[in-house]
């Protein structure tokens, strides 16, 4: 394995050797439980917020300290001991796991042969050297303690005898190859790239064979092995079987060649709290070429919460989606993270739970950038659910970026719109050095006296006017002012309502789309591409047989009639004229018979799916992922049936006119019927 790698590596252009000497048990039986993942745990970066400096040139001087300096004593004396304990108890911890994960005694330490590759600097950009273990393809630093010696290091060069001292290891070696004090070569002479001596230009081509043949001490036999060649289908797979299990300290590391699993995945960690693989924290799964642009889930098995990321390119814009995988009801927190940019409406988070619905909003033309939704809840703090589905809602309040286009007492801050006791409060920006805001409150009136016909009253608002040299708005500016808010309401309603079924579809697709996933190939895939050419060609040739049958063959459709006659050898006028009749009747009666079969099959796998339908939204709530999905099944199958009855109808009426006169065309030339002629 390591002269195979090797010379993968010196065909490449690496400056690489044969590494023959002794190793641990772990590396010579690649035991990987005590070698670290080398894929770190995955952590989000969290969003720098930037600290605002205080000015605190006038900083208001702190009260004077009343406490009682011994109680003070005494409670850090607490505090102290506390920590102390809890430093005591980390550290004997530490020194527990520290020896559960040492490596159990080997009465064969240091005599166990293992060979591995060496990676010397100066080739390929490499600045400094390194190991390679063939057996993991990991990298390791010259002074790792998982090698114990070294006996001697080879390439197609030469062969080199160690002959430095590795009782204390081999972090103290030099691998100066040069230095014959440390490194005994076994053939005479340097690599030619290695010699400072160079041939003259004049006859350099001549002087050089002539010394290669002088410097050949050995006759060699052809090489005895084959290229290596591997094809590129294989070199796709990856593995042996598709995939590979790894156990690390702490970790499952499981690999999967792309397309091997229908789901997409490629690589799936899953991480321990203990030694002994027992305790499961979180699981991460990634993901490749899904339709979905799913690419990586994190589950932590502690809280139960799922994260979902997607690439950019979903036509919802989702990038990523936090919920409880143990909570499906429908006042489950979840939050769900957009890339505005990609939407119209230009929302970036969603976050539901509860009896509350929040949206952020970033960069909008209308300044909003918060929409918090609260519904009515029963006392168990549950929201309520009308027959419709829809649950009724308390309070909406919105709020608005600064509009520089406008006054600060025309625009708009804060609207709270209190359903519940028929209130809308609006708060508008902050003025240039003012500390106070300009607010108004309007009090709805009952519904009986709502529409256009409305009376606007004195008493139906108050406010506060932050400009206390501004002029009281007038009654007219109040009124226009309040219509304006009872459409802002109106409108505000008609989004929430369109945000509560777009995250419900949304929700559908994402059960739908873990239920069934797809894959996207790429045009210049050809493995995979490959089995689609096939598939194609397949069904090409299963549409080509389809098209055959329904093709009349050499039928003589007027054998029938001619046996109620007696089959007579020649007809006479009135024989062969009832025979023309009553064959084109038929026929055209078998015509619409069939359209009024298929449209009538059509019609009751409608109602069918129909029926589905309502079922599922009157029990989704109630349904598992498995009845889920197989309810999603079910409505793909009868979505497949009804296009297939749509496209026999098409086709049938487009072909009965063609069908019809072909038949008149065939009892034309039917040499019994030429007495018609």
């Amino acid at each position: 394995m390591a002269t195979a790698l090797c010379s993968l590596l010196i065909g490449v252009g690496y400056d690489a050797f044969v590494v023959s000497g002794y190793a641990i048990n772990d590396v010579t039986l690649r035991i990987m439980c005590r070698t670290e993942c080398p894929f770190p745990e995955f952590k989000e970066e969290e969003e720098a917020v930037e600290e605002k400096l205080e000015d605190d040139k006038y900083k208001v001087r702190p009260p004077r300290d009343l406490r009682s300096k011994f109680l003070m004593m005494m409670a850090k004396k607490e505090i102290d001991k506390a920590k102390a304990e809890e430093q005591k108890t980390f550290e004997e911890e530490r020194l527990r796991i520290l020896e559960e994960e040492k490596r159990p005694p080997d009465d064969l330490e240091g005599e166990r042969v293992h060979a591995w590759v060496a990676i010397l600097d100066g080739e390929r950009k490499v600045d400094q050297p390194f190991f390679i273990e063939p057996s993991t393809g990991m990298a390791h630093p010259l002074d790792t303690d998982l090698y114990l010696g070294i006996e001697s290091v080879w390439n197609h060069l030469n062969y080199w005898v160690n002959l430095q001292d590795c009782s204390e290891g081999i972090g103290a070696l030099e691998y100066n190859l040069k230095d014959v004090k440390k490194w005994e070569h076994l053939l005479v002479g340097e690599p030619y790239a290695w010699r400072q001596y160079k041939p003259k230009e004049f006859g350099e081509e001549e002087g050089e064979i002539r010394d290669m043949y002088d410097e050949q001490h050995l006759d060699m036999p052809m090489p005895w092995s084959s290229k290596i060649s591997i094809p590129h289908e294989l070199l796709k797979r990856r593995f042996p079987d598709g995939g590979k299990a790894t156990y690390f300290k702490r970790s499952l590391l499981e690999e999967f060649a792309p397309y091997t699993l229908d789901d997409g995945l490629v690589k799936k960690i899953t991480r321990f709290s203990d030694f002994y693989y027992t305790d499961i924290t979180t699981i991460e799964d990634y993901y490749e070429n899904r339709s979905d642009k799913l690419y990586m889930s994190i589950y932590d098995n502690t809280t139960g919460i799922v994260t979902d990321y997607f690439k950019s390119g979903r036509e919802d814009g989702a990038i990523k989606h936090v919920y409880n995988r143990h909570n499906d009801e429908r006042d489950a927190e979840r939050r769900i993270f957009f890339n505005n940019k990609a939407r119209f409406d230009s929302l970036s988070k969603i976050e539901c739970g509860g009896s509350k619905l929040t949206e952020h909003y970033f960069d909008r033309e209308d300044k909003l950038y918060f929409r918090e939704v609260t519904y009515v809840t029963d006392s168990k703090g549950k929201m309520v659910e009308k027959v419709s589905g829809r649950s009724p809602l308390h309070k909406v309040i919105q709020k608005f970026n600064r509009d520089e286009s406008k006054k600060a007492d025309d625009d708009i801050a804060v609207q709270e719109f209190d359903l519940k006791d028929r209130i809308i409060n609006v708060k508008f920006q902050y003025g240039k050095n003012n500390v106070t805001a300009t607010t108004r409150t309007f009090i709805k009136p009952p519904i009986s006296e709502m529409g256009e016909g409305m009376k606007f009253k004195p008493e139906l608002t108050y406010g506060y006017q932050a400009d206390i040299r501004a002029k009281p708005p007038r009654q007219l500016n109040l009124y226009l002012l309040f219509e304006d808010q009872l459409k802002a309401e109106e409108k505000v309603l008609n989004q929430i309502r369109d945000m509560e079924t777009q995250i419900s579809d949304f929700l559908l697709l994402r059960a739908h789309e873990m239920a069934f996933s797809k894959l996207d190939v790429s045009l210049y895939n050809k493995e995979q591409n490959a089995e689609n050419r096939a598939s194609m060609l397949e069904r090409e040739e299963e549409l080509r047989q389809h098209k055959e049958k329904e093709v009349e063959e050499d039928i003589d459709w007027l054998a029938p009639y001619a046996a109620r006659l007696g089959n007579p050898s020649k007809f006479n006028y009135s024989q062969a004229l009832e025979a023309k009749i009553s064959c084109l009747d038929d026929f055209k009666k078998l015509l619409v018979s069939r359209a009024h079969r298929i449209q009538k099959t059509f019609e009751k796998m409608g109602e069918q799916l129909q029926t589905l339908q309502n079922w599922y939204t009157a029990n989704h709530d109630n349904l598992n992922p498995v009845e889920e999905a197989a309810y999603f099944e079910k409505v793909n199958d009868k979505m497949f049936y009804l296009k297939t009855l749509e496209m026999r109808l098409t086709r049938h009426k487009d072909l009965a006119p063609l069908r019809y006169r072909q038949m008149e065309e065939f009892l034309k030339r039917h040499p019994q019927l030429q007495i018609l002629n």
